[in-house]
Protein backbone atom coordinates (compact mmCIF):
# COMPACT_ATOMS: atom_id res chain seq x y z
CA UNK A 1 0.00 0.00 0.00
CA UNK A 2 0.77 3.75 -0.77
CA UNK A 3 1.13 5.56 1.91
CA UNK A 4 1.66 9.16 3.32
CA UNK A 5 2.38 9.83 6.77
CA UNK A 6 1.59 13.67 7.51
CA UNK A 7 4.58 14.77 9.44
CA UNK A 8 7.69 13.57 10.37
CA UNK A 9 7.68 13.86 14.03
CA UNK A 10 8.61 11.09 16.72
CA UNK A 11 4.68 9.70 15.77
CA UNK A 12 4.81 9.96 12.24
CA UNK A 13 8.56 8.49 12.03
CA UNK A 14 7.69 5.56 14.56
CA UNK A 15 4.15 4.79 12.55
CA UNK A 16 6.17 5.22 8.97
CA UNK A 17 9.19 3.55 9.01
CA UNK A 18 7.29 0.19 10.78
CA UNK A 19 5.34 0.29 8.06
CA UNK A 20 8.20 0.69 5.74
CA UNK A 21 9.76 -2.54 6.80
CA UNK A 22 6.50 -3.65 6.50
CA UNK A 23 6.89 -3.51 3.08
CA UNK A 24 4.45 -0.43 2.77
CA UNK A 25 5.40 2.27 0.01
CA UNK A 26 5.91 4.83 2.84
CA UNK A 27 6.39 9.00 1.82
CA UNK A 28 6.82 11.48 4.89
CA UNK A 29 4.25 14.62 3.91
CA UNK A 30 5.67 17.67 5.33
CA UNK A 31 5.03 21.41 4.93
CA UNK A 32 8.84 22.04 5.48
CA UNK A 33 10.78 20.03 3.54
CA UNK A 34 14.07 21.75 5.23
CA UNK A 35 12.96 20.98 8.70
CA UNK A 36 15.38 19.55 11.42
CA UNK A 37 12.51 16.47 11.54
CA UNK A 38 12.14 16.33 7.94
CA UNK A 39 15.72 16.47 7.26
CA UNK A 40 16.28 13.43 9.89
CA UNK A 41 13.49 11.40 8.32
CA UNK A 42 15.71 12.24 4.99
CA UNK A 43 19.05 10.70 6.61
CA UNK A 44 17.40 7.77 7.85
CA UNK A 45 16.33 7.33 4.07
CA UNK A 46 12.82 8.47 4.38
CA UNK A 47 10.90 9.88 1.23
CA UNK A 48 9.67 13.28 1.23
CA UNK A 49 6.81 14.89 -0.37
CA UNK A 50 5.27 18.07 -0.10
CA UNK A 51 1.77 18.17 1.87
CA UNK A 52 -0.09 18.81 -1.34
CA UNK A 53 1.47 15.70 -2.90
CA UNK A 54 0.39 13.73 -0.41
CA UNK A 55 -3.39 13.22 -1.98
CA UNK A 56 -0.97 10.70 -4.71
CA UNK A 57 -1.38 8.25 -1.79
CA UNK A 58 -4.12 5.14 -1.21
CA UNK A 59 -4.14 6.12 2.20
CA UNK A 60 -2.87 9.26 4.70
CA UNK A 61 -1.78 9.31 8.01
CA UNK A 62 -2.68 12.66 10.63
CA UNK A 63 0.54 12.82 12.64
CA UNK A 64 0.65 16.21 13.23
CA UNK A 65 0.22 18.27 16.63
CA UNK A 66 -3.75 19.29 17.07
CA UNK A 67 -2.86 22.93 17.02
CA UNK A 68 -1.45 22.21 13.49
CA UNK A 69 -4.84 20.57 12.33
CA UNK A 70 -6.57 23.31 10.18
CA UNK A 71 -3.75 24.29 8.32
CA UNK A 72 -2.43 21.10 7.70
CA UNK A 73 -5.98 19.83 6.45
CA UNK A 74 -6.40 23.09 4.08
CA UNK A 75 -2.46 22.86 2.63
CA UNK A 76 -3.65 18.85 1.87
CA UNK A 77 -6.44 20.06 -0.28
CA UNK A 78 -9.48 17.54 -1.37
CA UNK A 79 -9.18 14.22 0.51
CA UNK A 80 -12.10 12.58 -0.69
CA UNK A 81 -12.39 8.79 -1.14
CA UNK A 82 -9.45 8.60 1.05
CA UNK A 83 -8.79 6.60 3.78
CA UNK A 84 -7.44 9.47 6.39
CA UNK A 85 -6.19 7.80 9.55
CA UNK A 86 -6.61 10.57 12.39
CA UNK A 87 -3.44 9.63 14.62
CA UNK A 88 -3.79 12.39 16.48
CA UNK A 89 -5.35 13.74 19.93
CA UNK A 90 -6.91 16.79 20.34
CA UNK A 91 -4.90 18.38 23.24
CA UNK A 92 -1.85 20.44 23.54
CA UNK A 93 0.74 21.93 25.98
CA UNK A 94 0.39 21.45 29.23
CA UNK A 95 -1.12 18.23 27.77
CA UNK A 96 -3.50 17.95 31.22
CA UNK A 97 -6.85 17.97 29.39
CA UNK A 98 -8.42 17.35 26.11
CA UNK A 99 -9.56 20.19 23.87
CA UNK A 100 -12.68 18.52 22.44
CA UNK A 101 -14.79 16.41 24.71
CA UNK A 102 -18.36 15.04 26.27
CA UNK A 103 -20.48 15.01 23.11
CA UNK A 104 -17.73 15.47 20.32
CA UNK A 105 -13.65 14.14 19.47
CA UNK A 106 -10.98 15.20 17.52
CA UNK A 107 -11.82 12.15 15.31
CA UNK A 108 -15.49 13.53 14.54
CA UNK A 109 -13.74 17.14 14.47
CA UNK A 110 -11.82 15.72 11.48
CA UNK A 111 -14.47 14.19 9.98
CA UNK A 112 -16.17 17.37 9.51
CA UNK A 113 -13.35 18.88 7.87
CA UNK A 114 -12.94 16.37 5.45
CA UNK A 115 -16.72 15.54 4.62
CA UNK A 116 -15.40 13.69 1.52
CA UNK A 117 -13.21 11.33 3.07
CA UNK A 118 -13.23 8.18 5.15
CA UNK A 119 -11.31 8.94 8.79
CA UNK A 120 -10.86 6.25 11.11
CA UNK A 121 -8.71 6.94 13.85
CA UNK A 122 -6.27 4.77 15.35
CA UNK A 123 -2.65 4.88 16.60
CA UNK A 124 -3.63 8.12 18.99
CA UNK A 125 -3.75 5.65 22.08
CA UNK A 126 0.11 4.98 23.52
CA UNK A 127 3.26 6.75 23.15
CA UNK A 128 5.59 6.73 19.90
CA UNK A 129 7.98 4.46 21.88
CA UNK A 130 5.30 1.49 21.52
CA UNK A 131 4.41 2.49 18.30
CA UNK A 132 8.22 1.85 17.12
CA UNK A 133 8.64 -1.10 19.59
CA UNK A 134 4.95 -2.96 19.85
CA UNK A 135 6.12 -6.48 18.93
CA UNK A 136 9.30 -5.61 22.28
CA UNK A 137 6.12 -6.84 24.60
CA UNK A 138 6.67 -10.55 24.05
CA UNK A 139 4.37 -13.35 23.46
CA UNK A 140 1.15 -13.31 24.96
CA UNK A 141 1.56 -9.28 25.93
CA UNK A 142 0.12 -7.51 22.15
CA UNK A 143 -0.60 -4.16 23.17
CA UNK A 144 -3.91 -3.76 21.86
CA UNK A 145 -4.70 -0.68 19.23
CA UNK A 146 -8.19 0.12 18.92
CA UNK A 147 -9.77 1.24 15.68
CA UNK A 148 -12.75 3.78 15.16
CA UNK A 149 -14.36 4.66 11.82
CA UNK A 150 -17.70 4.60 10.18
CA UNK A 151 -16.85 2.72 7.11
CA UNK A 152 -16.49 -1.10 7.93
CA UNK A 153 -13.96 -1.51 5.00
CA UNK A 154 -11.62 1.01 5.75
CA UNK A 155 -11.75 0.10 9.41
CA UNK A 156 -10.38 -3.03 8.02
CA UNK A 157 -7.61 -1.36 5.70
CA UNK A 158 -6.08 0.11 9.49
CA UNK A 159 -6.56 -2.92 11.46
CA UNK A 160 -4.03 -4.93 9.11
CA UNK A 161 -1.68 -1.40 9.44
CA UNK A 162 -2.52 -1.92 12.90
CA UNK A 163 -1.05 -5.66 12.94
CA UNK A 164 1.60 -4.89 10.70
CA UNK A 165 3.21 -2.68 13.24
CA UNK A 166 3.19 -5.48 16.27
CA UNK A 167 -0.69 -4.50 17.61
CA UNK A 168 -3.71 -6.55 18.11
CA UNK A 169 -5.77 -4.57 15.80
CA UNK A 170 -10.01 -4.20 17.42
CA UNK A 171 -12.54 -2.61 16.00
CA UNK A 172 -14.33 -0.06 18.74
CA UNK A 173 -17.18 0.39 15.98
CA UNK A 174 -18.46 3.99 14.58
CA UNK A 175 -15.93 7.26 14.50
CA UNK A 176 -18.08 8.21 17.29
CA UNK A 177 -15.90 6.14 19.57
CA UNK A 178 -13.28 8.66 19.45
CA UNK A 179 -15.13 10.65 22.25
CA UNK A 180 -13.79 7.41 24.31
CA UNK A 181 -10.29 6.89 23.10
CA UNK A 182 -9.09 9.76 22.99
CA UNK A 183 -9.76 10.22 26.62
CA UNK A 184 -8.48 6.65 26.82
CA UNK A 185 -5.34 8.61 25.03
CA UNK A 186 -5.67 11.20 27.71
CA UNK A 187 -5.25 8.28 30.99
CA UNK A 188 -1.99 7.10 29.07
CA UNK A 189 -0.39 10.39 28.85
CA UNK A 190 -1.23 11.30 32.70
CA UNK A 191 0.00 7.67 34.04
CA UNK A 192 3.39 8.12 31.89
CA UNK A 193 4.20 11.72 33.06
CA UNK A 194 2.26 12.99 36.09
CA UNK A 195 1.93 9.41 37.56
CA UNK A 196 5.25 8.67 36.94
CA UNK A 197 4.87 5.71 35.01
CA UNK A 198 6.75 6.37 32.22
CA UNK A 199 6.29 5.42 28.63
CA UNK A 200 7.11 1.77 28.86
CA UNK A 201 4.07 0.48 28.80
CA UNK A 202 0.76 -0.15 27.00
CA UNK A 203 -2.47 -0.97 27.19
CA UNK A 204 -3.88 -4.88 26.45
CA UNK A 205 -6.74 -7.17 26.30
CA UNK A 206 -6.54 -10.23 28.30
CA UNK A 207 -8.87 -12.87 26.85
CA UNK A 208 -9.77 -16.00 28.09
Amino acid sequence: MKIAVVGAGSVGSALGFGWSDAGHDVVFAVRDLGSPSASEGAARGGQLCSLAEAVDSELIVLAVPWTSMDATLNALGDLSGKVVVDATNPVGPPFTGLDVAGDDSGGETVQRKLPGARVVQAFNQTGWQNMAEARSFGEGQRPVMFVAGDEAAAREVVLGLAGDLGFEGVSAGPLAMCRYLEPLAMLWILLANAQGLGTAFAFSLIHR
